[in-house]
C-alpha cells in the first residue's frame, strides 16, 4: 500500500552551539500514510538457522566496556535444564576459550491474541484459558553476563554447545574521548524495518557505529509469541555485531496483553548493577556518554521507585569523566504529533523534567510517534538555549502501523524539524562535540533529495551553563 506525497523541503543541516541557528522552513511533508505489512512467519528471514541448535542470538551492553550479556533461544526441558555456557576469546587472537556461565534457561508461556490466522501464530478462537491451541510457549531463553573484558576490543564467542561463531566488539571504555550510536525505535519485522536494519548492519559491519540505541517498540509481536522469536532471528546479524540498549514500548506491556513478559525474559541488562529496583529502569557508561534508559509506563512520580533511582543515579554523574548526558524513553515529552500528542507524555515531562534540566541532561531520544521530529533546546514548553534539552523523535524504524499522521496545523518554534520517513540516526560523541545525523531510508516511502535527512551539531556547555536557572 502506497502513500501520497507533497514535499515542501528536504534536508536540513543545524550547527548548534548550546543553541544553534535554524534553517526555514521546518516543516517538510504533509500526510503521508506509508507502511507495509509485517512479513510473513515463513519468509526466509525470519527462520531458525539451519544446522543450529541455538538461535535469536543477540548482545546486550553491560554497564561499561567491560560487560556483556549473551543471550539466546533454544530448546530446553523443565526436567533437565541445562547451565548456560559462553565460551569466548578475543578475535584472531591465540588465545584459548575462556568459559562464562549463567542459570539455566527460563521457559515462559503467554496466551495468544486470536486475532492472528493459524499461519502466523493465531489460534483462531476465545482467547482464554479453555483454548489449548491459544497457548505459546517459548523456548528456554538463556543469558550469561560476560564481565573483565576490555573495552573497544572484538571478541568472538559461542553459545550453549553450538560451534557457530559470532565476534562482538566491546564498547569503549571510560577512557575512550569518543563513543557512536546507532539510534532507532518502532522497528518491528516488515521490509521497511529490513532496510533500516540492513544500513544498521552496514554501519556496525564497517565499524562505523560502537552500540544501537533502541528506544521501544521492539518486535510487534502484540499478542503473538512467534513473533517474538521471528524478531530475534531477524536482527541476530545486526545484534550479535555490537551491543543494543533498549527500553520498552507500549507494544512490550499494552498492546497484545504482553505485560512486559517477553520483553524482560529476552531482553536483560545490568539494572542491578548499578542499583535499580527493575530492568525497566537502568543505565550504562562509554567513552565520554553517561546513558539513562528509562519506563515511559511505570510510575514517574516524586517519592516512586524509578523517580527515586533516576534522582540518586544523576547525582552520581561526574561530567568531568563523562561530558554527556544522554536520555532514551519511550514516550516524547516534546512532540507536535496530533495522533500521539504531548498530553501522553505530559505526567513524565512534569515528574522527570526538572530532575533532567538541574542535571544538565543535553539530549532526550524517543520513539513512540512514527516520524522524525527533532526540537531545539527546551525547558518548560519554552526554548531555552543554554539549560534546555534537544528532543528528538526517532521512532521511524519500519513497523507496520504506517506514519502517525497528521502534524499539528502550528508547528511550535521549539520544533526544529519534522518529517515523515522511515529511517534511523547516528549519533557521534567526542569530549566537546556531538553530531546528530538522521538518516532517511532508501525507499518508496522517503522524500528525494538524499538519504541524509537531519544533522545537527551540538557543543558540549560548560558545566555552570547546564544548571537549570540559567535564563533561558
Amino acid at each position: 500500500m502506497k502513500g501520497s506525497v507533497s514535499l515542501i523541503v528536504v534536508g536540513l543541516t543545524v550547527s548548534v552551539h548550546g543553541f544553534g541557528v535554524l534553517a526555514s522552513p521546518r516543516t517538510v511533508v504533509s500526510a503521508r500514510v506509508g507502511g507495509a505489512p509485517d512479513l510473513p512467519l515463513a519468509h526466509p528471514r525470519l527462520q531458525p538457522p539451519p544446522g543450529r541448535t541455538t538461535e535469536q542470538v543477540h548482545v546486550t551492553a553491560g554497564v561499561d566496556g567491560t560487560s556483556l550479556h549473551i543471550t539466546w533461544s533454544a530448546n530446553g526441558s523443565a526436567h533437565a535444564p541445562v547451565t548456560a555456557k559462553v565460551m569466548y576469546t578475543v578475535a584472531g587472537s591465540s588465545y584459548s576459550w575462556t568459559v562464562a556461565e549463567g542459570p539455566p534457561g527460563a521457559v515462559y508461556s503467554t496466551l495468544l491474541d486470536p486475532r492472528y490466522p493459524k499461519e502466523e501464530g493465531g489460534c483462531e478462537g476465545s482467547a482464554n484459558y479453555t483454548n489449548e491451541d491459544c497457548f505459546y510457549t517459548s523456548l528456554a531463553v538463556y543469558t550469561v553476563l560476560l564481565t573483565g573484558l576490555h573495552p573497544s576490543t572484538r571478541y568472538t564467542f559461542r553459545t550453549g554447545a553450538d560451534e557457530a561463531n559470532f565476534t562482538v566488539r566491546t564498547l569503549p571504555g571510560a577512557s575512550s574521548p569518543r563513543v557512536r550510536f546507532g539510534v532507532v525505535g518502532d522497528l518491528g519485522q516488515t521490509t521497511n524495518s529490513t532496510a533500516t536494519i540492513d544500513a544498521m548492519h552496514k554501519l556496525a559491519a564497517s565499524g562505523s557505529i560502537d552500540g544501537v540505541l533502541h528506544a521501544g517498540d521492539l518486535s510487534y509481536a502484540d499478542g503473538n509469541g512467534y513473533r517474538w522469536d521471528s524478531y530475534g532471528r531477524l536482527m541476530e546479524p545486526l545484534a550479535t555485531l555490537v551491543p543494543f540498549a533498549h527500553v520498552g514500548g507500549n507494544h512490550e506491556v499494552s498492546n497484545g496483553g504482553e505485560n512486559w513478559v517477553a520483553y524482560l525474559a529476552r531482553y536483560p541488562n545490568s539494572y542491578r548493577e548499578v542499583g535499580s529496583s527493575s530492568g525497566l529502569w537502568w543505565s550504562f557508561k562509554t567513552g565520554p556518554a553517561h546513558v539513562l534508559m528509562l519506563c515511559s509506563y511505570a510510575d514517574t512520580s516524586p517519592g516512586s521507585a524509578q523517580y527515586a533511582w533516576l534522582a540518586r543515579e544523576l547525582a552520581s554523574v561526574d561530567r568531568q569523566a563523562t561530558p554527556w548526558l544522554i536520555v532514551v524513553v519511550h514516550t516524547p515529552m516534546y512532540t507536535s504529533n496530533s495522533h500521539h500528542p504531548m498530553a501522553e507524555g505530559a505526567k513524565l515531562r512534569t515528574h522527570l523534567e526538572p530532575l533532567l534540566l538541574a542535571a544538565g541532561a543535553d539530549l532526550l531520544l524517543n520513539g513512540h510517534v512514527h516520524a522524525y521530529e527533532r526540537t531545539l533546546r527546551v525547558a518548560d514548553l519554552r526554548i531555552a538555549p543554554h539549560s534546555g534539552i534537544a528532543h528528538i523523535t526517532i521512532g521511524d524504524g519500519g513497523n507496520r502501523e504506517h506514519f502517525a499522521t497528521p502534524w499539528t496545523d502550528a508547528q511550535p518554534e521549539w520544533s526544529a524539524l519534522r518529517e515523515f520517513a522511515y529511517g534511523y540516526g547516528v549519533l557521534d560523541l567526542n569530549r566537546t562535540h556531538a553530531t546528530w545525523t538522521w538518516m532517511r531510508n532508501n525507499d518508496p516511502w522517503n522524500p528525494p533529495g538524499g538519504l541524509v535527512g537531519d544533522t545537527a551539531t551540538y557543543t558540549s556547555r560548560p558545566l555552570a551553563d547546564r544548571s537549570a536557572s540559567a535564563a533561558p
